[in-house]
């Protein structure tokens, strides 16, 4: 009897202790649940969260290491492009300084050799003209030549050393002197033994009127150009005799030497 109600008691005391444990194990998935839950939900996003600012202020830090060197970069191309304003400027106004130089030379031997050249241009056979930034004198060949001849005429010398000083003066200009012909051939037997076309005419006309300058009128050589240009560049048509009297010349082009470079 004591047995069986022994038996008796620990039944309940089993079942308690089994139903403690079941409260326990389940308690413990509670817990561990909510930590799992805790570490998904909460910890997890958390981290990832942090990674992505570190991740942020890293590409931060380093668009500010860029940016930095850009506005390095900027300030000096700004200070290259600020010293080399200053130093086109600078030539600018030296290159406005020399043109106007130049522009001051050209209109003084302009109107002196206009002066000078009055009764010949007054009849028509000098013209003085601009062409660009060159000073051209157009003489007519009867000034400096006798028909048919490449040698300079006593007349023509006379005209030559008027004019030789103004442009000996010039010394930053080169003078090409060129001849022209109309297209009229040489028919002459003499004049054509001598010179078989235009060319050699024109250019022994032109060669002539260059040594004139440089032996009489001291003009160093390296200043002159002789050129001849025959009947292809006229200046009117060649169906008049009045038309070719005009193609028939010498021009005296005085060309700025910083024009050549």
């Amino acid at each position: 009897m004591s047995y069986d109600q022994e038996t008796i008691e620990l039944v309940p005391a089993r079942r308690r202790r089994s139903r403690a444990g079941c409260l326990g194990w389940l308690l413990l998935v509670l817990v561990l649940g909510a930590v799992a839950a805790l570490v998904k939900y909460v910890h997890l996003p958390l981290r990832a969260e942090r990674d992505r600012l570190q991740q942020q202020l890293h590409d931060a830090a380093a668009r500010e290491t860029r940016l930095k060197k850009d506005l390095a970069d900027a300030k000096a191309q700004a200070a290259d492009l600020a010293a080399k304003q200053e130093q086109l400027s600078g030539k600018l106004a030296e290159t406005q300084a020399e043109r106007e130089k130049l522009e001051g030379e050209l209109k003084h031997v302009q109107d002196e050799l206009s002066s000078i050249l009055e009764p010949q241009i007054n009849a028509g056979n000098v013209r003085i003209t601009r062409r660009g930034r060159e000073l051209v004198v157009d003489v007519a060949d009867q000034v400096l030549f006798d028909s048919g001849q490449a040698e300079v005429s006593d007349a023509g010398q006379k005209v030559l050393a008027q004019v030789a000083p103004s442009l000996l003066g010039l010394k930053s200009f080169t003078i090409e002197v060129a001849g022209h012909t109309d297209r009229t051939r040489v028919v002459n037997p003499e004049t054509r033994e001598r010179f078989p076309t235009n060319w050699e005419l024109s250019t022994a006309r032109a060669t002539n009127v260059v040594r004139f300058l440089e032996e009489r009128g001291k003009i160093p050589g390296a200043r002159l150009e002789a050129a001849g240009f025959a009947e292809f560049r006229p200046i009117a048509g060649n169906g008049t005799a009045e038309d070719r009297q005009k193609n028939r010349r010498i021009e005296l082009i005085l060309i700025p030497a910083s024009a050549q470079n």
